[in-house]
C-alpha cells in the first residue's frame, strides 16, 4: 500500500538520515512551513523572556502559589506530574514561592520533593504502586489561618480539589482547575482483567457512574474561578455539561532540555540484534502507562492482524509500565508475535527522546486523552505518527494529513475491525514511502513548537492566572474566617465529608484487581533536578 492510496488521511515517514535532518529543525531557525508560515523559533522570539515575571509586577510583589498535585513526588513517567514539575520550576525560577501540596509518599526521600512540599494523609491505591490518595486525615489541614497563598492551582484527579475549593471559601483565595483525566474512561483501569472484557460490565457502569462523576465534577469547577482543559473538544464537552466559569485551553508543554538534546545512541539495536531482527526493519513504537484506558491492547492486535504478517522484519515496541504489562506480554504470546515485541519497561525521561526519533513511526490507539503527552513530544521528535481521532486531544494535536495521520477509531465490532485495517495500513505506508513520512514529521516538529514550547504554555498559564484572580474579585468572595465558627465548621465539614468518602471509595475500589507489583525507585527526575 502506498501513501497516495490513502491520501485523504495525509501524507506520511522516515529513515536514519532523515530523522537526522528532522533533528535539525530544532536548532536552526526554518524559512517557514510548507503553508507559509513562520519558522517556530522566529515566533518563540517575539514573546516575553520570562512570561510568569509579569505577575510578580502586577502584584507588586511574587506571587505565593499552591499548586495541588496527585504526586510530591515523581514515582513513574506521567503526563500530569510532568506538566507540574515544569510549572513548579518555571515559577520558581521567576522569583514565586510555589509549594507543592499532595498526597504523603512513604516511599520518598527528602531529595526527591521540592523544598516546602506539604505533605497529606494519604492512602495508597493497592493496584498502582506509587499512587497515593491525599486524606484530611490530620488536624493541621483544617487550619485555614495556616494557609496563606495568592492563587491556588489545582492540578489533580482526585478530590483532593475541594481542599482548594475550602481554600476558596475560608481564605478567599482564587482557584484555578485543571482536567487532567477523561473520567469516562478512568474506571476501567481499577476493574479486573475478567470482569473488564464483559461488555455488560461496562454498560451498566457507563450508565451508573458517568453521569453522577460529571455531575461531580461540574459542580466542583463551578465552584472555582477557571478551569483549564488540553483540548478545543474537552472545552466544548464541559461547556456541554454545565461548567460555566472561565474555560482555557492550555496545552502542555514540552521541556527544551529534554527533547531538543542531540540525537543519541540507538536504543532499539541491541534488542533487535539480540533477537537477530533486522535493525533495518520498520520499528514501530508506542509509549505511555500500561492501563487498558491507554489501549495499548488494540495496538498490539493490530500490529499482529495487519503489520506483521505484511512485513516480517517489522517491530513493535511498548514504552513504559503498568498494572496491565504482564497482561500485554500474555497477549503478545498469545497471538505468536512475542518475538517481535519489544517491551522496556519504565525508561527514564531523559532517554525517552531517542525512542522516538530512532523509530519509524510514532502509533498511539488511546481513545481516552485529555492530552496525549506521549504523541505531542513524538511529534515535537519529529517523529511521523498514525492515531485514531478522540474528539479530545488527540484530534487538536494531529491535523490529519499535515502532520500526521488521523483515523476513526469506529464504532462496533464491525467497524473497528476495519478501523483496526486501515490504522495497520497507514503504519506500513509510513514505513514504505520516506519521502511523504518526511514531510509529515518536519511539520509535526514545527507545529508542536508553535503549541507546545515553554514559553507559549507559560504565557498562557499566566493570563490564566490573571483571570482568576479578577474572576475571584468579580466575585465579591467574603472569607469565611472573618464570619462565625460554626459557619466555618459547616463549610469545612461539607467539603472534607465529600473528599474523605469520595476517597475511600476509590481506596476501596482499588482492591478489586491483585497488586501490582512495585516499582523501580529513582528513574525519573525529582521536582528540583
Amino acid at each position: 500500500m502506498t501513501m497516495d492510496a490513502i491520501r485523504p488521511l495525509g501524507e506520511p515517514r522516515i529513515d536514519r538520515a532523515q530523522h537526522e535532518a528532522i533533528a535539525s529543525v530544532r536548532h536552526t531557525p526554518s524559512p517557514g512551513s510548507a503553508r507559509g508560515g513562520h519558522s517556530p523559533v522566529r515566533a518563540q522570539a517575539a514573546l516575553p523572556e520570562n512570561p510568569f515575571a509579569a505577575l510578580s509586577g502586577a502584584n507588586g510583589r511574587p506571587l505565593k502559589v499552591a499548586i495541588l498535585s496527585d504526586f510530591t513526588r515523581i514515582p513513574y513517567a506521567n503526563g500530569a506530574v510532568f506538566q507540574t514539575r515544569a510549572l513548579y520550576r518555571a515559577l520558581n525560577t521567576c522569583g514565586h514561592q510555589a509549594t507543592l501540596i499532595g498526597p504523603r509518599d512513604p516511599d520518598a526521600s527528602a531529595d526527591e520533593m521540592p523544598p516546602g512540599t506539604i505533605a497529606l494523609p494519604s492512602l495508597p491505591l493497592r493496584t498502582y504502586p506509587g499512587v497515593h490518595l491525599p486524606m484530611p486525615l490530620e488536624s493541621f489541614v483544617f487550619d485555614p489561618m495556616r494557609w496563606d497563598f495568592d492563587i491556588c492551582f489545582a492540578q489533580t484527579t482526585t478530590l483532593l480539589v475541594e481542599f482548594g475549593i475550602w481554600l476558596r471559601k475560608m481564605r478567599g483565595i482564587p482557584l484555578l482547575c485543571v482536567n487532567t483525566t477523561h473520567l469516562a474512561a478512568a474506571y476501567d483501569v481499577l476493574l479486573p482483567e475478567r470482569v473488564s472484557r464483559i461488555g455488560a460490565v461496562h454498560t451498566v457502569l457507563h450508565k451508573t457512574l458517568r453521569a453522577p462523576m460529571e455531575r461531580l465534577f461540574v459542580d466542583l469547577y463551578n465552584q472555582g474561578d477557571g478551569l483549564v482543559v488540553l483540548s478545543e473538544g474537552l472545552r466544548d464537552y464541559w461547556r456541554e455539561r454545565g461548567v460555566t466559569v472561565p474555560i482555557h485551553v492550555i496545552p502542555r508543554m514540552v521541556p527544551e532540555d529534554v527533547f531538543d538534546r542531540p540525537l543519541g545512541p540507538d536504543p532499539y539495536a541491541p534488542i533487535l540484534e539480540e533477537r537477530g531482527l533486522d535493525v533495518r526493519g520498520p520499528r514501530f513504537v508506542c509509549a505511555g502507562r500500561h492501563t487498558r484506558e491507554k489501549s495499548q491492547h488494540r495496538l498490539i492486535r493490530i500490529f499482529a492482524e495487519h503489520v506483521a504478517p505484511h512485513h516480517p522484519q517489522a517491530t513493535l515496541t511498548l514504552v513504559g509500565d503498568g498494572p496491565d504489562s504482564a497482561a500485554y506480554a500474555a497477549l503478545a504470546r498469545e497471538l505468536g508475535i512475542a518475538r517481535r515485541v519489544i517491551m522496556t519497561g519504565e525508561v527514564p525521561y531523559s532517554r525517552i527522546s531517542d525512542y522516538y526519533r530512532h523509530a519509524t513511526a510514532f502509533l498511539h490507539a488511546s481513545l481516552s486523552e485529555t492530552f496525549g503527552n506521549v504523541l505531542s513530544e513524538a511529534l515535537w521528535c519529529g517523529t511521523p505518527t498514525v492515531a485514531f481521532a478522540d474528539g479530545m486531544g488527540v484530534s487538536s494535536q494531529i491535523q490529519s494529513g499535515y502532520n500526521g495521520l488521523l483515523l476513526e477509531p469506529g464504532r462496533g465490532t464491525l467497524a473497528e475491525a476495519k478501523a483496526n485495517a486501515a490504522f495497520g495500513n497507514a503504519a506500513l505506508a509510513l514505513a514504505r514511502d520516506p519521502q511523504a513520512a518526511a514531510r509529515l514529521g518536519s511539520a509535526a516538529a514545527q507545529r508542536a513548537r508553535e503549541r507546545s514550547s515553554p514559553l507559549v504554555v507559560q504565557r498562557m498559564i499566566a493570563n490564566a492566572f490573571v483571570n482568576a484572580r479578577e474572576h475571584a474579585a468579580g466575585a465579591g468572595l467574603r472569607p469565611l474566617v472573618d464570619g462565625p465558627k460554626a459557619l466555618q465548621w459547616l463549610e469545612t465539614f461539607r467539603h472534607f465529608r465529600s473528599w474523605m468518602g469520595f476517597t475511600g471509595g476509590l481506596f476501596a475500589f482499588g482492591h478489586l484487581r491483585p497488586a501490582a507489583a512495585p516499582r523501580p525507585k529513582g528513574i525519573q527526575p525529582s521536582f528540583c533536578a
